[in-house]
């Protein structure tokens, strides 16, 4: 068994489910069964009580016989204990590990792949970055090249209608964010085309990068640094 798993547990989720008298009883019982390898121990609380806890009521003083037997009965109502039987030197009983009180121990989600769906594109400085490689440091309407000191991050659909998704966010030129201002980004690009901007080849490009950005087929990349 390993202690140290045992005392994260126990501290963690089965600690904050018992009073101060239920711990100690607990901790007592782990002491002299499952710490030395029994699964099953035998307590007599009357004179065991005296080496549980101090009392509360009564500074300095053990817990009573009865309660020990109370706090027992509730520890057992939890799933900590199981009291197998009564006899002439004490009670008989089997301790169950906070990993074995079913409910107890939460697990822990599986460390899967980042959700992007879930990432916020616009205030997280390193985000923002990702969105500029995924455009090659390239402005995503005039193909204008960029660097990480010259770019803005652009809502496609302006807020409060618009996310922070990296389906709503491309980088940009300062020049190009200015201009659009709030302009559907399919109305921008035809600008774009009919002052020149864009080539025809390059208009129908930018087109269907939209359309790939909204369905979230434009996906950042994510460091696995």
């Amino acid at each position: 068994m390993d202690c140290k798993e045992f005392l994260i547990e126990f501290q963690d989720y089965l600690a904050p489910q018992l009073d101060a008298y239920e711990q100690a009883i607990y901790l007592y019982i782990f002491r002299h069964s499952r710490m030395l390898g029994l699964n099953e121990v035998t307590i007599g609380f009357k004179s065991a009580r005296n080496r549980m806890a101090c009392g509360v009521g009564e500074k300095g003083k053990p817990m009573s016989e009865g309660t020990a037997y109370v706090k027992l009965a509730f520890l057992q109502e939890k799933g900590c204990v199981s009291i197998i039987k009564t006899t002439h030197t004490g009670r008989l009983l089997k301790l169950n590990l906070p990993n074995e009180i079913p409910g107890l121990v939460r697990s822990e989600p599986p460390q899967g792949e980042i959700s992007l769906e879930d990432m916020d594109f616009f205030e997280v400085p390193e985000n923002r970055l990702l969105l500029l490689k995924r455009e090659g440091y390239k402005c995503f309407y005039t193909l204008q090249a960029l660097d990480e000191s010259n770019f803005v991050v652009e809502h496609v659909v302006s807020r409060p209608e618009g996310n922070n998704s990296y389906r709503n966010l491309v980088a940009a030129s300062r020049e190009a964010n200015n201009k659009k201002g709030a302009t559907s980004a399919e109305d921008f690009l035809r600008r774009l085309f009919r002052q020149g901007y864009l080539s025809d080849g390059e208009f129908k490009d930018r087109l269907q990068m939209l359309e790939q950005l909204k369905t979230g087929e434009l996906k950042p990349t994510l460091s696995n640094g």
